[in-house]
């Protein structure tokens, strides 16, 4: 399959044609986005100019509708100075202090004075509340005539006003400043104190003071509060069209939030965050005079949002400029194509090369550059070819020396072991067993001859195992017991003569030397993509010093491990690098041991089942 054709040669960028198409772009193309880009940021600054004059309109306008709000509360706060109801006792106060002898309950006796300065008290803050809509609640706090404090609360909304949650404390009673007759402000909060902490208001007061005596003289009296939803200054931004895109918040020169489009903000300082608005390069911040309250209106103007509209007309003329830019160079590209066709083929050469197909030869099909060019990439693709087959080959040999030479270690030393077996049989008991014996170690021999990295059947595996046990219970009168769990064992592929030597090992330096009944136990089961084949034996079992030596002899190049007279596990040392070389590093051999009880060796490779065993060397035969 052809490798994916690059549009130009990696040494050579573009062609003369493109190149020429690229100079035409330069010369026509960059002096109209020079110009589009003057042009754009020119709209853009008198843009801003007129929107910033736009947006200061609208702050002033907010905030001169913040203060007739403000001034139309402050009249209603006037209240107590033109309170005419008359108390009850009848009384004969002007109607200034008429509120004064209704605090003080003057017309009325001892015993029902505090009965009736309340049910009066609540009926002039009712009367407060339900002036203006807005109005959440109306509250009084001041002195009696004796001095001692006293407070009045009336909300239509909630008649159960919780003292503890600070009422006094948020409204900075005690820091009052008595004889101003200015409106006093509080910053917008919740109005938890009635037991509906999700609803914010603000706080509007006013002192009231005993204007009886002297003229210029005043006592104070108390001070009435209302509490307005906020959403009251929300009304007051609709009109002027602000709150779309930008930012609005009502601050004081604290920097008190009283409203904000945000309403996080709602009741919070934000001065420091004001500050770092305004230090921005990404906004614009403006505001309004602060007014006669103390409040001034700002307005935080998102740069990129209301520069939208330029943006996108300057975006629609990049794009035209973009798609002319497109049409000239795919103009270019198509002309170059025609003329540079041979260039191509020799880049769909050079893709089916990196792909591994070296019999390429390109046409020669003139003796300009273009032929030398094919020339010369017909012998590098000739000496490439040769270079990778001799180097694929020497890999391939060096190979299956490797696994030649662990083959012939395993079988002498087979072999030796089994004709041992039998001469000893044949010395002891006569010549009755042996050719059953025989025809035992002929079929061994036989499963010996195919290639050691063949995969055969386990059950193949097991048969060898159940011959080699037979032939050993001809030597120590059926002594060795063989069980084996395995299920599915006929279409489980696993390497050739895998199981013989470890059963043969298990045999030798385990079960040999304990006296009386041995067992071999093998089993196999798969865990997701794995199998794990599990050979387990009753025999001696080995201390850690010889598990040790024999990790060791599992990370090192020596055939086996050296002893006076000759070479111990060769058996379980060629298995374990043939199912490394066969499978990778995250496979081989592991062993567990218990001197006097036993060893367990674990076999782990790959689950592979004949189907697929089949599959794949027919897919590597292809």
């Amino acid at each position: 399959m052809k490798g994916k054709r690059e549009l130009f040669p990696k040494k050579h960028t573009f062609s003369l044609y493109q190149k020429f198409a690229l100079l035409m772009i330069l010369v026509g193309l960059v002096p109209m986005f020079i110009l589009t880009t003057f042009i754009a940021n020119r709209m853009m600054k008198s843009y801003y100019s007129a929107m910033e004059q736009q947006y200061e309109q609208a702050a002033s306008y907010v905030s001169e509708s913040l203060n007739n709000m403000l001034e139309s509360y402050n009249t209603i706060l006037k209240l107590p100075y033109s309170y005419n109801q008359p108390v009850s006792g009848g009384g004969n106060a002007l109607s200034f202090d008429r509120f004064r002898e209704m605090l003080y309950g003057e017309k009325h006796g001892a015993d029902v004075r505090e009965q009736e300065r309340e049910k009066e008290m609540e009926t002039f803050l009712q009367y407060v509340a339900t002036v203006e809509n807005n109005i959440y609640a109306a509250h009084f706090v001041g002195e009696d005539a004796g001095g001692e404090s006293v407070e009045f609360h009336y909300s239509a909304q909630s008649t159960y006003f919780r003292e503890e949650e600070g009422f006094l404390e948020l409204i900075g009673y005690a820091d009052l400043d008595r004889m101003s007759n200015r409106l006093i402000l509080i910053p917008a909060h919740s109005a938890a104190y009635y037991g509906n902490a999700s609803n914010q208001v603000m706080t509007i007061g006013r002192n009231y003071f005993d204007l009886r005596g002297e003229i210029g003289s005043r006592k104070y009296v108390g001070t009435l509060y209302v509490d307005i939803n906020v959403q009251r200054i929300g009304a007051l931004i609709v009109p002027s069209g602000l709150g779309k895109g930008e930012d609005v918040y009502v601050v004081n020169r604290e920097g008190d939030c009283f409203f904000s489009t945000d309403k996080e903000d709602i009741g919070k300082n934000i001065a420091e965050r004001l500050t770092e608005l305004a230090d921005a390069q990404a906004q614009t911040v403006i505001s309004s005079p602060v007014g006669d309250s103390g409040l001034q209106v700002l307005v935080v103007m998102d740069r990129k949002w209301a520069f939208r509209g330029i943006r996108e007309l300057q975006n629609m003329m990049y794009m035209v400029l973009l798609a002319a830019v497109i049409l000239v160079f795919w103009g270019s590209v198509a002309f170059s194509r025609r003329l540079a066709r041979p260039i191509h083929e020799m880049i769909d050469s050079m893709s089916e090369l990196e792909n591994g197909k070296f019999d390429i030869e390109l046409e020669v099909q003139s003796e300009d550059e273009i032929g030398v060019l094919s020339r010369r990439f017909n012998q590098m693709s000739a000496a490439l070819k040769k270079y990778i087959d001799q180097s694929f080959r020497a890999k391939i040999k060096q190979t299956e020396a490797e696994l030649t030479a662990l083959k012939s270690q395993i079988y002498p030393h087979f072999l030796y072991n089994t004709l041992e077996i039998i001469r000893m049989t044949a010395l002891e008991e006569g010549n009755a067993p042996v050719p059953e014996m025989i025809e035992a170690l002929s079929g061994q021999i036989h499963y010996l001859i195919g290639p050691v990295e063949d995969m055969v059947p386990l059950e193949k595996e097991i048969s060898i195992v159940r011959k080699y046990i037979y032939l050993l219970n001809c030597r120590v009168r059926e002594e060795i017991h063989l069980a084996v769990h395995v299920s599915g064992g006929e279409k489980i592929m696993v390497p050739r003569l895998i199981l013989q030597p470890i059963v043969e090992n298990a045999y030798m330096h385990g079960i040999r030397k304990r006296e009386g009944y041995g067992s071999v136990k093998i089993e196999a089961e798969k865990k997701e993509e794995r199998l794990e084949i599990t050979v387990m034996d009753n025999g001696v079992g080995m201390s850690g010093t010889d598990l040790a030596r024999i990790e060791r002899l599992f990370a090192g190049s020596e055939p086996g491990i050296k002893n006076q007279d000759d070479w111990q596990s060769i058996g379980l040392k060629n298995v374990h690098d043939r199912i490394r070389f066969l499978f990778g590093e995250e496979y081989g051999i592991t062993l567990t041991s218990t001197p006097g009880v036993g060893t367990m060796v674990v076999i782990a490779m790959p689950y592979r089942e004949k189907e697929q065993e089949e599959r794949d060397e027919s897919d590597s035969g292809r």
